[in-house]
């Protein structure tokens, strides 16, 4: 059977087409990352403590890498330095309360208390307890927060009901959650001082009660269901551990302090009045608020990071963009997106503008530069990170990736000839 000439040179020219495109491909060189070192992407401090070792070999899940600790009080994964930092310095605090918990002091309230223990349900927290010396001192501040409850409550139904809070693509590629790693739990509700028991803990052990970490979060409960409602004494107070990544110390030293000084409720309002100041308010600014991925800690260093940079065109979109958060690791991603693109408005060029762009955080400044925001420990050579460099939608007069952490060296190489200059390893600038 004879082939008609013109298919035949149509299949040729598929088949040069085919082979010029896998001939591209290989030309790249697109580094394949291999089994990672803990030690080359963390310092030693880290790694190895009196409560805990990190494994040598780290994977990649999605764009960071994925360090495991083991600790006598647990087996965690944690993506990326921050949270690999976040971690180790929580260890203490099982070391303490564990010592707490055995003192004739905790064990007499434990018997003694008149609670039974209190249950997380939902945002909410139940408690059987019927009478306590707060309860008519109080009673005003916990019908004013409940009015508010049910009204934020409304809201978010009629926002359901008229398809005002559509599903979401995700900022990251998907990864499976982290071991050790809880479902947020914001704990809304307060029954007779409970949560501020829980904050109290918190504050003099140094972490987050808000945190991610499930073991942690857990003993936080047990110990504050116990301690609320008696006259145990919350005397413990442990030194900082770990101190946080630079350019996000300010953000995330104050957003901290007040998870420790306000209920969560109060925070989501505050939150609320300084998204409004800087003109993002209505369906936008709820979607946000609603995310519990963004915890109380998370949602104020967000904020505070946004109002830093001033009159800047396009903080609406990264509210948007934030929303979209649908783990802590996002949210965290989000966070640091912005507080690498305040430090550059800080310490190098003030931005004009500032927007989400599928999922990257990208800033603009007054001389038309633009800048883009990678907050990742290690960026290799790979096919996402071409196909990033090569976005039409990502232009300017010159073109800027920050980068928190360390660049391969064949990244930097292809990344100038895509016209793109890299600034990197800003997690420990000075």
């Amino acid at each position: 059977m004879k082939m008609n000439h013109a298919v035949l040179c149509r299949a040729l020219l598929l088949m040069s087409a085919g082979l010029a495109t896998a001939t591209a491909a290989l030309a790249q060189h697109y580094e394949v990352p291999a089994v990672l070192k803990a030690s080359e992407l963390a310092p030693a401090a880290l790694l190895k403590g009196p409560f805990h070792t990190v494994d040598e070999n780290v994977t990649l899940a999605g764009a960071q890498p994925n360090f495991t600790i083991r600790s006598p009080y647990g087996i965690w994964e944690a993506r990326g330095q921050e949270m690999l930092a976040i971690r180790v310095s929580e260890l203490p605090a099982f070391e303490q309360l564990a010592k707490v918990s055995k003192s004739d002091e905790f064990m007499k309230s434990a018997k003694t208390t008149a609670a039974a223990p209190v249950k997380a349900v939902g945002q909410f927290v139940e408690s059987p307890l019927e009478t306590t010396g707060n309860v008519l001192s109080g009673i005003g501040l916990i019908a004013s927060r409940v009015g508010r409850v049910a009204e934020k409550s409304a809201t978010r139904v009629g926002d359901t009901v008229a398809g005002n809070t559509p599903a979401q693509k995700e900022i990251l590629k998907p990864a499976a959650t982290p071991l050790g790693t809880a479902a947020p739990r914001t704990l809304i509700g307060d029954p007779l001082g409970y949560n501020q028991q829980r904050r109290e803990w918190a504050q003099r052990l140094k972490v987050d009660p808000y945190t991610f970490n499930g073991a942690l979060s857990d003993k936080l409960g047990e110990v504050a269901s116990v301690t609320f409602a008696s006259s145990f004494p919350v005397n413990l107070v442990l030194g900082s551990v770990i101190a946080p990544l630079y350019y996000a110390q300010q953000f995330n030293e104050q957003a901290t302090l007040e998870a420790y000084q306000t209920p969560a409720l109060d925070i989501w309002t505050r939150n609320e009045a300084r998204l409004k100041k800087l003109g993002i308010e209505g369906l936008s600014a709820r979607n946000f608020l609603r995310n519990n991925y963004f915890t109380p800690t998370l949602q104020t260093a967000l904020v505070l990071a946004l109002e830093s940079l001033g009159n800047v065109a396009g903080r609406d979109q990264v509210i948007v963009f934030a929303a979209r958060a649908a783990s802590e690791t996002e949210a965290r991603y989000v966070n640091n997106s912005v507080m690498l693109l305040a430090q550059h408005d800080r310490t190098v060029a003030p931005l004009a503008m500032i927007r989400g762009a599928d999922n990257v955080i990208a800033g603009e400044t007054r001389d038309g530069k633009l800048v883009v925001a990678a907050p990742l420990d290690y960026l290799p050579w790979v096919q996402p990170l071409h196909d990033f460099a090569r976005r039409t939608d990502l232009k300017g007069a010159e073109r800027w990736l920050l980068v928190s952490g360390q660049v391969t060296p064949l990244a930097q190489q292809e990344l100038a000839a895509l016209a793109w200059r890299v600034s990197d390893k800003l997690a420990s600038a000075r």
